[in-house]
């Protein structure tokens, strides 16, 4: 696979992001996985996002993507995820986990809405990850329980930067 993945990864200017998360960061964890859900949630907590356009904004500058809402109903959201690098770690790996983009989603979520959300992976086709956020509106959250100075204005950063 070495070859197929710097080919393919190289070609596409991914290679550092490919080579992390299908490369090292499976071995590392081995079977365990599922720890990239937990580690998503963990960035939520630390670079918290406000407003909802920040969403696909972070998306984009973490290199995880390009980041769409494409449905929104009371207790779910459904997000799609696509781009280069969605397409290079696709062909590199058919089964390139997602799992990290899954739970900073879900996390972000929660933040912004104060009712426990969760996130899956609904479909890995066509080059386009299909993310589905539930939120259980019979919950809540505590918004202290998010530090203050982990919030962020990504839009703003990004308008002021064209």
């Amino acid at each position: 696979m070495s070859k197929k993945f710097f080919d393919v990864s190289s070609d596409t200017r991914s290679f550092p992001t490919t080579l992390l998360r299908d490369e090292l960061i499976p071995a590392l964890v081995g079977k365990d996985g599922n720890i990239l859900y937990w580690a998503g949630k963990k960035i939520a907590r630390e670079f918290v996002l406000t407003k909802d356009e920040e969403i696909a904004v972070f998306f984009k500058e973490a290199g995880w993507g390009n980041l769409e809402r494409i449905k929104s109903k009371r207790n779910t959201q459904t997000f799609e995820l696509s781009g280069t690098i969605i397409e290079t770690r696709q062909k590199v790996d058919k089964s390139a986990n997602y799992l990290l983009e899954a739970g900073f989603l879900a996390e972000t979520i929660q933040n912004q809405i104060g009712h426990l959300a969760e996130a899956l992976i609904s479909s890995t086709k066509k080059n386009i990850v299909t993310i589905i956020v539930q939120v259980d509106l019979n919950s809540s959250t505590e918004q202290e329980d998010v530090e203050e100075n982990n919030r962020i204005n990504l839009v703003e950063k990004h308008d002021n930067r064209f």
